[in-house]
């Protein structure tokens, strides 16, 4: 239904045209509610000129029609679903069918995705100590992989998921330490920027909908997009051939990588323990456990290792790490 539910500080109210025009501070547009469906006058209760009166509402079909609507505590009115006007309830039904459609193909996508995954890992390079390998890394890296460490006790095709973690995660490092220079505190901070940029760009469902995404000059030339050749390239480096919605997935993959390792290390930069002269005062393990409440890349899951951790999890982990 996309319902939504907003809050505003109303500084202004007027009537006309059958409506109450309701203004919001930093708006220049007023909230119309039609005086016909609003129980009594506005507001419901008198407030000194220096006070704001708080309206709650809730919309359907992307704020096009108020369904609730509430003021400094008092419902104004409450229409339930049989008395939405027709056109709304027919926009309703064809926004229900394509949120049905997407995740109907959205299922589809993700077990072409796992079977193009299970033909893979057999092919993947065989590295015999996972943990050297772990080690060599940076600290939010590192915390990140060292939680699924034991997962490659499980099976021989657990330990090869997590081979193919280490490398994107390899991949991914490779790419944030060519864009940000050192821990200087404002490089960090718009490193962490530019990569969230790129994650929340590149829509995996859409890339996949598109004929000859590759050569697709519309796509290609948006910095949205910047990262994704460098990216593909370094998985052609790495990886044996994949097949093009799996090269995709993992494009996709990385720049979630890259976005949450980039928001977790400008924590870890910027709100570690230090001295008075800027100096450490602490090694990053021990850093990183005081921290960890604060960090989001433990916690993200793939269909590579659909294991998820909880916020508990990454705290009672780094007593250990």
């Amino acid at each position: 239904m996309i319902l939504e539910e907003k809050s505003y500080r109303i500084k202004k109210i007027t009537k006309s045209e059958g409506y109450w025009n309701l203004y919001p501070e930093k708006h220049d547009a007023p909230i119309k509610l039609k005086a016909d469906l609003v129980c009594g006058n506005l507001p419901p209760v008198k407030k000194w000129p220096w006070q704001r009166h708080i309206l709650n509402i809730k919309t359907v079909v992307f704020g096009k029609y108020i369904v609730y609507a509430e003021m400094d505590g008092l419902v104004l009115f409450n229409i339930s679903e049989d008395e939405y006007p027709n056109n709304i309830k027919a926009e309703i039904s064809r926004i229900e069918k394509i949120e049905a459609d997407y995740a109907a193909y959205q299922e589809r996508l993700d077990t072409s995705i796992k079977e193009l995954l299970q033909k893979l890992l057999p092919q993947l390079p065989e590295i015999k100590d996972l943990e050297e390998e772990v080690n060599k890394l940076p600290v939010c890296w590192r915390a990140y992989l060292k939680m699924r460490l034991p997962l490659h006790y499980e099976s021989n095709e657990a330990k090869q998921r997590l081979i193919l973690t280490l490398l994107l995660t390899q991949i991914a490092n490779r790419i944030y330490c060519r864009y940000v220079d050192g821990d200087e505190p404002l490089e960090v901070a718009f490193g962490s920027l530019k990569f969230s940029i790129c994650d929340k760009s590149f829509d995996l469902l859409e890339c996949t909908l598109i004929d000859g995404f590759d050569n697709n000059q519309k796509y290609r030339n948006l910095k949205a997009f910047m990262f994704y050749n460098e990216i593909k390239q370094e998985l052609e480096r790495v990886l044996p051939p994949l097949e093009s919605t799996l090269g995709l997935y993992l494009v996709q993959q990385i720049c979630r990588m890259l976005s949450a390792y980039s928001s977790d290390y400008a924590t870890f930069t910027l709100h570690r323990p230090r001295d008075l002269w800027g100096n450490n005062l602490s090694t990053d393990n021990l850093a990183y456990r005081h921290l960890c409440s604060k960090m989001t890349l433990p916690m993200l899951s793939s269909l590579i290792i659909e294991k998820k951790f909880s916020t508990d999890d990454v705290k009672n982990f780094s007593f250990v790490f």
